[in-house]
């Protein structure tokens, strides 16, 4: 079997035609690389160099040999850079997941400055409710998701930020333009809200029961921007996070609490603990981080 010093050594005398100078390049004397030279040819069966006079020139196999050899070299070191930039995360694949309007409002942003600083790792997002993201992470389906995390699942991670519950009224609701709004303020209203699984209804269903409250749904989608859309046209209060982008650019939104205080959970970086992690992983996170504005002391890093 061929190894790749001694293509090395074939190609530096092949390109230079001459072996005591291709014999400085390769750190050999000239004897030792003769003696290489020639046991490459034993091994091949052909003869790759011949004398003309004092010239050394290729044959047609050595001529061959070259080409060949060229190619692989350059692939061989192609690999090896490839090899090191997946050590250091400069190249490779990292899969992501959020909920939607995790990847609108934090996600997005953070995916245009990450492509600029890691433009050869090859980014895969997948959109799904804060439940189906977690099993993503316990099966290994995604490397990190952006999620909060259940009382069952063993995941570890990086806080990033506190969604709260909006409540997103009509425009011609009696406590619109208010900065908050008790929850049992709105019992008697229809409410539109996310599915079951989201993180928004988990937190919206929790606190109805805590305050004893049944609310009438009228509808339940995927879609923050439909429950917005549907709340704009006076068809009932769309409760929806602090994560999603167009909450706080929107003049007929209040905060939601229940016993003076908001409703709310800490939204995490999370990743398991013991399956394999791109080393692109940590600069992803520590982007997310700047990003959501959290200010949290006593982070560590990721290990």
């Amino acid at each position: 079997m061929l190894e790749l010093k001694e293509l090395q050594n074939f190609v530096a005398v092949a390109e230079r035609l001459s072996v005591s100078g291709a014999a400085k390049v390769v750190h050999l004397s000239q004897p030792a690389l003769s003696r290489q030279i020639q046991a490459l040819e034993r091994k091949l069966g052909v003869k790759l160099f011949e004398r003309i006079g004092k010239r050394l020139v290729l044959t047609a196999e050595g001529d061959d040999l070259l080409m060949h050899s060229a190619q692989l070299l350059d692939q061989a070191q192609a690999l090896i850079n490839r090899a090191y930039g997946l050590e250091h995360g400069h190249v490779g694949l990292l899969r992501i997941g959020a909920s939607p309007q995790t990847i609108s409002g934090l996600i997005s942003p953070v995916m245009t400055e990450f492509a600029r600083l890691y433009p050869n790792v090859n980014l895969v997002i997948s959109e799904a409710h804060n439940d189906a993201l977690v099993e993503l992470v316990e099966n290994g389906g995604v490397h990190m998701a952006v999620a909060s995390r259940t009382n069952t699942c063993n995941l570890v991670g990086r806080e990033l930020f506190k969604a709260e519950l909006f409540a997103v009224l009509p425009e011609s609701h009696p406590a619109k333009g208010t900065p908050m709004i008790d929850l049992r303020e709105l019992a008697e209203d229809r409410f539109l809200v996310l599915r079951r699984g989201f993180l928004t209804r988990q937190l919206f269903d929790h606190a109805c029961a805590r305050a004893g409250i049944r609310p009438r749904i009228m509808l339940e989608s995927d879609s923050t921007h439909t429950l917005i859309s549907l709340a704009r046209d006076g068809h009932g209060i769309a409760v929806v996070s602090s994560s999603a982008r167009e909450v706080h650019h929107l003049d007929n939104s209040a905060a939601l609490v229940s016993d003076g205080r908001t409703i709310s959970d800490m939204v995490l970086a999370l990743w398991h603990p013991n399956r394999y992690r791109p080393a692109s992983l940590p600069a992803f996170v520590d982007l997310l981080e700047i990003h959501s504005d959290f200010r949290g002391k006593g982070l560590n890093p990721i290990p």
